[in-house]
């Protein structure tokens, strides 16, 4: 039997190693955690070591010896050492990292390991699995469907939604769309003026603000071509309100906005003057399913400046997982109104669900 141990920072970092190297079938046969002292002696890191065979049927290694037992000795053990087998198989399954969750029952411990592969952070998943073992009686944690439905409403309780836009016929409400580069500001804009007029009736009119960007320009006036939408264009904040005038009799006005980088105070100072300019109902911040948690944060912090008092996700279909999400959700105080999945316009948006979004974060349900 051969046997590779990989140590890293984070349980989800070694399980990646041992993935990458014996395949979906490695079987963990050992976990702990390790200090190594750092550089010249300043201070120790933490780390998280794994033990792992490429070999399914990998057990605890019994010296051999040189003379066979005898049927008496196999009679008097042979059921114990069954029982041994049969336990450390089981451990295997479970990836050995039931010692790193002492208070939980063994059977959250699977829980606990799909979370990490849905990319959340071990310290959310933590808390998660933690809550479903605080709210199931001690029976019920060997049902996995109550278990599935109890993770499903500890997530569901970190996602704050929002209601979609509420334009009313004959009141003008002004929404505006801001967020990072690449996100898909322009697009979402185009599939939200398309389902206001052909799904629901509503006379909606564009202001595009991203001048910055030629083919933005163009790309928001060929769909207002396409939808027939009256279109405007402001190049400084003093022309936003003439812009919003220009469009005339509209239901609802939707801003599109130029992508700023979160690192870019001046920029984003400059989209604020023109917000503020325009006096908008609702700010949605968009945000790309497919971004780092890292980056996900950062935009949040960045463009508070803004006064973004909702969140659209886009680009669900693209993420290969959405943990680093919910756990941005659970602090940015900031309800999702929408979510895209896909590029199609005007059909890959939807208002934001709880029960919804919860399952795709979980992984319980596809995109599409």
């Amino acid at each position: 039997m051969s046997l590779r141990t990989y140590r890293a920072g984070t349980m989800k970092e070694a399980l990646a190693q041992v993935r990458r190297d014996l395949g979906g079938s490695a079987v963990i046969l050992g976990t702990r955690e390790v200090r190594r002292r750092r550089l010249f002696g300043l201070g120790s890191r933490e780390l998280i070591e794994v033990t792992a065979s490429s070999d399914a049927s990998a057990s605890v290694a019994v010296p051999e010896s040189t003379a066979s037992p005898s049927g008496a000795l196999q009679a008097q053990f042979g059921e114990q050492l069954s029982r041994l087998h049969a336990m450390v198989e089981d451990l295997s399954k479970h990836g050995r990292i039931d010692h790193l969750l002492p208070d939980l029952p063994s059977e959250l411990v699977p829980t606990y390991s799909q979370l990490l592969e849905a990319e959340l952070p071990e310290v959310l998943a933590r808390r998660l699995v933690r809550y479903v073992a605080d709210r199931l009686e001690p029976e019920q944690v060997h049902r996995p469907e109550m278990v599935r439905d109890a993770l499903c409403d500890a997530v569901e309780s970190c996602v704050p939604i929002a209601p979609p836009i509420a334009a009313v016929s004959g009141t003008r409400r002004v929404v505006a769309l801001v967020g990072p580069t690449g996100v898909g500001k322009t697009t979402t804009v185009a599939k939200l003026a398309a389902n206001f007029k052909l799904a629901h009736g509503f006379r909606p009119g564009l202001v595009t603000v991203d001048t910055y960007r030629i083919a933005a320009v163009e790309q928001l006036r060929t769909y207002a071509e396409i939808i027939s939408l009256p279109l405007a264009v402001a190049n400084a904040p003093g022309e936003m309100r003439r812009a919003i005038d220009e469009l005339g009799d509209v239901d609802l006005v939707l801003i599109d906005t130029a992508g700023r980088s979160p690192r870019d105070e001046v920029k984003i100072r400059e989209l604020a003057d023109f917000l503020a300019a325009a006096q908008p109902d609702e700010v949605h911040l968009v945000l790309s399913a497919t971004a780092s948690e890292r980056s996900l944060r950062a935009a949040v912090e960045r463009f508070a400046l803004v006064q973004a008092d909702r969140l659209i996700l886009t680009k669900l279909d693209e993420a290969d997982g959405l943990g680093g999400v919910l756990s941005v959700l659970g602090q940015a105080d900031r309800p999702v109104s929408y979510l895209t999945t896909g590029q199609a316009v005007p059909d890959d948006i939807e208002p934001a669900n709880r029960t919804r979004l919860a399952r795709l974060i979980l992984g319980h349900e596809a995109v599409t």
